[in-house]
């Protein structure tokens, strides 16, 4: 995989991706970001196993891959390059070389087929909600969401989609909202 990008622009892939990593992950797979080159786009995923992101950027792509790179490292290392492309390059054996301008970096990362795949969505059905609504419904039932860390099935909103209705449900065991 060969690929060049703006600095800015894959610094910020990122930082959108690398919220969901955390620091004390069970499998070393989880604190890698994986990075997907094709087509002219850079695809950018992480995981926890309970939430994933992808972002996807426009970069020069000279030859299509994948691999999986540690997302920490190679953030605070983009973040230090100076503005400009940065020319990245995967070897066979997961190893990155980076490179802008005099600058010059190797990262060892993992294969990218030991990365976690995201569940397929089959059958799904798409719901549109005027922002404005989705707002207004959220102000009237946060109030209830539950604080206590012990109760954790009560710490969030219930949206239940039945015959084109929405209703959101919050409750922390003495208070109840609820949104029709």
């Amino acid at each position: 995989m060969r690929f060049s990008v703006a600095r800015d622009t894959l610094l910020a892939g990122l930082q959108t991706v690398q919220n969901v990593v955390s620091s004390r992950t069970t499998l070393p797979i989880l604190s890698n970001v994986r990075i997907q080159a094709a087509d002219g786009q850079l695809r950018f995923t992480t995981t926890d196993l309970d939430v994933g992101v992808t972002c996807v950027a426009e970069a020069q792509v000279d030859r299509p891959g994948g691999t999986t790179l540690p997302v920490k490292r190679l953030a605070s290392i983009v973040r230090e390059l100076p503005a400009g492309e940065v020319h990245v390059e995967v070897e066979g054996k997961n190893i990155a070389s980076l490179r802008c301008g005099q600058i010059f970096f190797k990262i060892h990362g993992l294969p990218e087929d030991e990365f976690p795949p995201f569940p397929e969505f089959s059958d799904c059905k798409l719901f549109s909600l005027k922002q404005g609504e989705l707002k207004d419904a959220l102000r009237k039932t946060s109030y209830a969401i539950s604080t206590d860390e012990t109760r954790y099935v009560l710490n969030g909103i219930l949206f239940s989609f039945k015959d084109s209705r929405l209703t959101m449900v919050a409750t922390d065991g003495r208070r109840l909202g609820l949104v029709d």
